[in-house]
């Protein structure tokens, strides 16, 4: 700090305040921002010093003498205080009345008022505001011209070392978003609002994924009621944007089915009877039964990557096109909603779909030329008039809240139209004939949460769940971690462990064996997970490791043991771990009584089948009972049971390991070559 002071007492001309700014800035890559703070409060009189400093020199060489400061002059923020200095309040006057098209301002030069109006606020005083005032203002530029790049770089990077309370920009954006003044702009900077939300203020590392996002809820919903009319083309065009960003953003922080519940009920149910009413309204076109060769079934996916929903499907969709009934009388194609907005399609993706026979349909990726700003109502049409042309039959969509997703089933664009859950079961549209979901316990008829669902089980390809790694890439990756400790941990969404119940429990775990740390793999609301686990034990901060998106191919051997969260449990990552042969514990959904009584229906349901994959595996059908229902080890019924087998497989042999990997091994080699045939038999059943 001395330095800084230092400089600043002997400048004379805008360069050496520059050159004070700069040292804040490598003292802030160097020192967390909570040190910093720290050192403010203890050196008192010094952070005085430099604050009236600041303001006299940003004044007085450069303001007063007509110049202007870069946005890195918000690093200010620092160490102004809050005592009012009115010599900056006729810069803040200035660039409020010359803001946004006033007096044929253009974008760059509304971004350079953005920035004096911000940082002109934070030296008078007025810190807050002035980070209010920079989120609503930049929040209606125009993504697209080349400045804002850098001002999202800004954002991305200032605010995190700044530490910008997550409260200021709610209070900015619940602002902006009021209705009256939502709708008095026009539909680009209406556009623009939104966007900022998601591309950058979301990606900000303690605001990513943050719970309170959803206190905007209440305020999105209500623009979306105002955009859905089913007489205007263009509010439909921005409610369909509105709708995805209701749903991607609620997508990242729902934890539970009944917060789905009420977004099915209150933004599916109600935008889908307005599709409809549009449809009718201009006459969209609508299906007819047509013969032809070979039956066609569309596959609706919001995007080309490796996710887990493409991994199941791909999976289930490889097995069927060698079954030889299904390939005489139907043909499949996926149709690409290609959200931009989410991510880059992979084209490898599209590839391994082409290999095995299928035609991917991605005519919606030609209006992503226009980036963030893309029409989602012309994708919708061009999909819908796509699919009408090639005479679907079936449409199988696995989406349950985008707004493309839902237009397209509102209009109905097959006579059999088909939801495939992949967890939500609480989705429900008008346009929905049937639903399946391959989240079945191998039952072929489920209830979820009141509805009923076809079991389609399906039996994942190999590639997926246990590809070659030369062995020195895992080697490699583990030397991140210390090498005398047993890792614990998950891989997948990290709003599944924000859980402080399952927390406490995995600080017990680690407070009983010291040597151990937990790997949170995975995107997710880092932040409020470290508040939790410090509010347990500060001590165990250090013991969380919060490396991001890994490969689950890797990772999948560097994992020790996986305690899989609760209540909300990991899906196909954990599937992925335990066909490794990975030591995992889960908690069961079920009660003892009911899972034995499920499998032993089971069993007598499949039995002929279970016999012959028995007897192909040199095994009775005894044994495979006992391993199948007894084998309770990985299986905990309560938290404390939970507790106790963490600890029973942590103390574990080497031998018990290793009978416990082969027998798992066993029950799934059993599983999916009953799984294969079961699910195709299901599916063959449903579309006849």
């Amino acid at each position: 700090m001395k330095n800084v002071s230092n400089i600043l007492h002997n400048s004379n001309q805008k360069q050496h305040i520059d050159c004070a700014i700069n040292e804040l800035l490598n003292l802030t890559s160097n020192v967390s921002i909570k040190e910093i703070q720290d050192t403010l409060k203890i050196q008192s009189q010094e952070t005085e010093l430099i604050c009236k400093l600041f303001r006299d020199k940003i004044y007085d060489l450069i303001f007063s003498k007509g110049d202007i400061v870069s946005s890195a002059y918000m690093i200010v923020y620092l160490f102004i205080d809050k005592k009012q200095d009115n010599r900056f309040e006729s810069l803040i006057q200035i660039a409020d009345n010359h803001l946004f098209g006033k007096n044929g301002v253009n974008e760059e030069e509304n971004i350079m008022l953005i920035e004096l109006g911000s940082i002109a606020r934070i030296l008078a005083g007025k810190k807050d505001e002035g980070i209010k005032y920079y989120i609503k203002n930049i929040s209606l530029i125009d993504m697209q011209v080349s400045s804002a790049d850098k001002s999202a770089s800004f954002i991305l990077n200032f605010f995190d070392i700044l530490q910008i309370p997550f409260e200021l920009l709610i209070e900015a954006l619940s602002e902006l978003l009021e209705i009256s003044y939502f709708m008095s702009l026009e539909a680009k900077r209406r556009r623009s609002i939104f966007n900022w939300q998601l591309q950058v203020f979301w990606n900000i590392k303690h605001f990513f994924n943050h719970r309170d996002w959803l206190k905007l809820y209440p305020l999105w919903e209500k623009i979306l009621y105002e955009l859905l009319d089913p007489s205007d083309s263009k509010k439909i065009d921005e409610a369909l944007y509105v709708h995805f960003f209701i749903y991607h953003m609620c997508g990242n922080s729902f934890t539970s089915q009944e917060q789905w519940k009420d977004f099915n009920k209150n933004i599916s149910q109600k935008a889908s009877l307005i599709y409809e009413e549009f449809s009718h309204t201009f006459n969209l076109p609508k299906p007819k039964p047509i013969k032809k060769p070979k039956k066609i079934i569309a596959f609706l996916r919001d995007r080309l990557v490796e996710n887990s929903p493409y991994k199941v499907e791909y999976s289930f969709l490889k097995d069927l096109l060698e079954n030889s009934v299904f390939k005489q009388s139907y043909e499949i194609k996926i149709y690409n909603m290609s959200f931009i907005e989410k991510s880059d399609d992979d084209s490898s993706i599209k590839k391994s779909y082409e290999d095995i026979g299928i035609e991917v349909i991605d005519i919606a990726s030609s209006f992503n030329r226009d980036g963030y700003y893309n029409s989602h109502l012309a994708k919708a049409l061009c999909i819908l008039e796509r699919m009408i042309a090639d005479n679907v039959d079936i449409l199988i969509s696995p989406n349950n809240g985008y707004g493309i997703s839902d237009f397209i089933l509102a209009c109905r664009v097959a006579l059999t139209q088909i939801f495939w859950s992949h967890g939500n079961f609480v989705y429900d549209v008008p346009q929905i004939d049937l639903k399946l979901t391959h989240i079945c316990g191998n039952l072929p008829i489920i209830h979820h949460e009141g509805f009923e669902f076809i079991g389609i089980n399906v039996r994942m390809d190999n590639k997926f769940y246990n590809p070659f790694i030369p062995p020195e890439i895992i080697q490699n990756e583990r030397k991140k971690y210390p090498q005398d400790k047993l890792i614990i941990g998950i891989i997948g969404r990290l709003t599944k462990i924000d859980s402080i119940a399952y927390l406490k429990v995995i600080i017990k775990i680690m407070q009983e064996y010291p040597n151990t740390i937990f790997l949170a793999c995975g995107n997710g609301n880092v932040h409020q997970i470290k508040e939790k686990i410090t509010s347990i034990n500060p001590d165990m901060t250090e013991r969380f490791y919060f490396p991001g998106y890994v490969n689950s191919a890797i990772y999948g051997h560097i994992i020790d043991f996986w305690p899989d969260s609760f209540p909300m449990q990991q899906g196909e990552s954990k599937i992925e771990f335990n066909a490794k042969g990975g030591l995992l514990l889960i908690l069961s959904k079920e009660n003892l009584q009911d899972r034995t009584k499920r499998l032993q229906n089971w069993i007598q349901n499949n039995l002929k089948a279970i016999e012959t994959e028995c007897k192909n595996k040199n095994i009775t059908l005894d044994f495979f009972k006992k391993i199948l229902i007894k084998e309770l080890s990985y299986i905990a019924f309560d938290e404390n049971d939970y507790l106790n087998k963490a600890f029973i497989l942590l103390n574990a042999t080497k031998q018990d390991k290793q009978n416990l990997k082969q027998n798992k091994e066993l029950i799934r080699s059993i599983y999916e070559g009953i799984r294969k045939n079961q699910g195709i038999d299901s599916f063959l059943r449903i579309i006849k």
